[in-house]
């Protein structure tokens, strides 16, 4: 009889350490970490806090769509009001620093990367005057650059807790993390740097999925 019960209680005990183990966020492997040669290493808690970086900028970036998509960066169009002539699309700079600057609030990103994004309304605004135009889309604005999609991003939610993440460690101040959305079909990769103690994302990259 004795015995019996301590089988039981051992098969309870085992039970309840294989849960366990499912459901230790660190022992599922959603961060995988390499070296520069691609060489798997053990992760920690530096590690945790690149991915969480990641995944906290994708989450405000969703949440913070109509706020950012208030300013009106691109003017022009086909679309005017009755009895209006239709302008040639063309850059509102004074729309793009409220924009940069509602960016720059979130407080994930490095100057170079704002930099960066405000550099790319100067050539489209280039590309508008070399190439007058106002009918479809805008050229080079018609499709979001930080997940390089057209979708709807209302359900990428669920895929950026469940996504794998790669982390390449460059150095003690660069980083790089790579994932893949199934619902955008991109394969990202984040390149991070380092300063004064705390990671923020410098690039964001879109690759073909292997």
């Amino acid at each position: 009889m004795k015995r019996k019960i301590s089988v039981i209680l051992f098969s309870i005990l085992f039970l309840q350490s294989c849960q366990n183990k499912e459901t230790s966020p660190l022992d599922n492997k959603s961060i995988i970490k390499v070296d520069s040669i691609h060489k798997e290493l053990q992760t920690n808690s530096v590690d945790k806090e690149q991915v969480d970086l990641v995944k906290n900028f994708m989450k405000w970036y969703i949440k913070n769509l109509d706020a950012l998509y208030k300013f009106n960066t691109i003017e022009g169009g086909s679309y005017v009001e009755e009895n209006k002539e239709p302008q040639n699309y063309f850059v509102n700079f004074s729309e793009v620093d409220k924009y940069i600057t509602e960016l720059k609030k979130s407080g994930f990103l490095t100057d170079n990367f704002l930099k960066n994004e405000k550099q790319i309304f100067v050539d489209g605004d280039e590309y508008f005057k070399k190439n007058p135009e106002n009918d479809g889309p805008p050229y080079g604005f018609d499709y979001d650059r930080f997940f390089f999609t057209q979708e709807s991003l209302e359900d990428v939610f669920p895929n950026i807790e469940e996504s794998k993440y790669l982390i390449t460690q460059k150095d003690d101040f660069t980083s790089e993390v790579r994932f893949y959305l199934p619902i955008s079909g991109v394969n990202y990769k984040y390149s991070l740097k380092k300063i004064n103690a705390k990671w923020f994302i410098d690039k964001i990259d879109s690759e073909q999925r292997p």
